[in-house]
């Protein structure tokens, strides 16, 4: 059967979410909502310097805060920008999350999308998808050996321990992102890691070939597909009618695409990104299925399409986005627990 997540890809206003305090205890809310409503994940993003994700520069962090919460749900980064730190530092946090957790951690890593968080933090974007791969097999090591010293082509240590391993063995499921690139989603594939990607960057019928490459790469390297998760991120709010749901949630998604928008033009190199979000509007997304607005009827079929075309075993649903308020995101959290996903009519086979 289909997993669906609680995603948290946050936009922060402050006029409209309130003071940081107010924000946190805010998520933490939704987090205890999205456990008693039957999520089986949570997922949280990294970002920094800015509105747009900015006040989520540390997913550990928030796992950690989530794993003393819950009990049941699978505890997620999406994704941990794995190059733009020492890996070292990402297996041991990670490893401290999933002993938190009693085993729940899923690891999600991928390059990210800004390269001035990179320039600032030290670390060079230019190279950051040639050291994933690196990045990766050093935190695999870290969690599934014992004493070892590294001498790579980008990273480099003497012979040490890193302690602690996590509960899971052989270590957490790891879930990598590739959107655009062909050879992203290869690479993913060949090294048997489970999908993570964004169909809204695109469409859901541009994207089907991406992630084909993704399953053949998977066979290629070994691998197999019904083992893997397609882990897909959507927009959503489920209103009581498809009338409501266009007022409720038509402002804040403008302000999130505006947000989106803002960070991208501080970029170099963004163009791709920012066409596309300039036409992500809200007529244009509930058309193409790339964001999951409307009655519970007319989200059903949305993500029954999206099971459908991209093949996805896993959704992580963004509830919380553009200043929406907490009695809204709560209502459409609970609408999509109870009137949505029950009456759904298709499950992905494999």
């Amino acid at each position: 059967m289909v997993k669906f997540g609680y995603y948290l890809l946050n936009t922060y206003v402050p006029e409209l979410d309130g003071e940081s305090p107010e924000l946190y205890a805010r998520w933490l809310e939704q987090i205890d909502a999205a456990e008693n409503l039957g999520f089986d994940s949570l997922w949280v993003t990294e970002h920094h310097f800015r509105y747009f994700g900015g006040m989520m520069p540390s997913p550990s962090v928030l796992l950690a805060a989530a794993a003393q919460r819950t009990k049941k749900m699978r505890l997620g980064a999406a994704v941990s920008i794995l190059p733009m730190h020492n890996p070292l530092r990402v297996a041991e946090e990670f490893a401290m999350v999933d002993l938190l957790s009693n085993g729940r951690v899923n690891f999600g890593a991928g390059r990210g999308m800004h390269p001035t968080e990179y320039t600032v933090l030290g670390a060079d974007w230019n190279t950051a998808q040639l050291r994933l791969p690196e990045a990766l097999d050093v935190v695999i090591r870290a969690w599934t050996g014992g004493e070892f010293e590294w001498s790579g082509q980008h990273y480099s240590f003497p012979k040490l321990s890193v302690y602690p391993k996590p509960l899971q063995k052989p270590h957490p499921p790891i879930y990598v992102t590739a959107n655009k690139d062909p050879e992203s989603f290869q690479m993913v594939g060949r090294r048997g890691h489970h999908l993570m990607t964004l169909p809204w960057i695109a469409t859901n019928e541009i994207q089907r070939p991406r992630i084909e490459q993704y399953w053949s790469a998977l066979r290629e390297g070994g691998h197999t597909v019904q083992d893997k998760d397609i882990f897909v991120m959507y927009p959503c709010y489920v209103g009581a009618s498809d009338t409501e749901a266009r007022a409720g949630a038509l402002e804040p998604w403008s302000r999130w695409r505006g947000f989106a928008l803002s960070a991208l033009n501080l970029e170099p190199g963004s163009e791709a990104y920012r066409r596309v979000f300039a036409h992500l509007d809200y007529d244009a997304i509930v058309k193409d299925s790339r964001g999951i607005f409307g009655a519970p009827e007319s989200c059903a079929r949305m993500i029954e399409r999206i099971i459908e075309v991209v093949g996805a075993t896993h959704i992580g649903l963004t509830f919380h986005f553009g200043g929406l308020s907490q009695d809204k995101v709560l209502k459409s959290m609970e609408r999509f627990a109870r009137l949505v996903r029950p009456t759904l009519r298709i499950s992905y086979k494999g």
